[in-house]
């Protein structure tokens, strides 16, 4: 006896829709995890180009005055939002002067940033540092 099969049951096509559910799923958490860290990494280059910048003036200046840092600051904060900082701290070093530029920043949690119990690290705070050696 044999019976002639036609077409796909009903559990066959429930089980390829499940599949594909679930790949198709899949690539959408990747698409959502790779915007957040291209966001990530412009946010990162724009610090640079910051720090940069600010490593420019000090060594055509040779100093900021306080009005420049501001400013400097806001541009910043315009790029990397409110709660972004800047600082500089000059120092002599033998016959030149060093100065350390740091950035910071905080970005948006995502659930990828919570960190465990007892771990105390900020996975969404961000720090840039740059160190600048220049004459006086």
């Amino acid at each position: 006896m044999k019976s002639k099969q036609q077409g796909l049951t009903m559990i066959e096509v429930l089980v390829a829709l499940l599949v594909l559910a679930v790949g198709l799923l899949g690539m959408a958490g990747m698409q959502t995890l790779s915007m957040q860290q291209t966001q990530g990494a412009d946010r990162r280059s724009q610090a640079v180009m910051h720090l940069q910048t600010v490593a420019d003036e000090l060594r055509s200046e040779k100093t900021l005055s306080a009005t420049d840092l501001s400013r400097l600051k806001e541009e910043l904060q315009k790029d990397l939002g409110p709660d972004a900082t800047l600082k500089v701290d000059s120092a002599d070093v033998g016959g030149y002067r060093e100065a350390t530029i740091t950035a910071t920043w905080k970005d948006r949690t995502s659930r990828w940033d919570q960190v465990g119990a007892g771990d105390s690290t900020d996975l969404s705070s961000h720090e840039f540092k740059l160190i600048v050696r220049y004459a006086p």
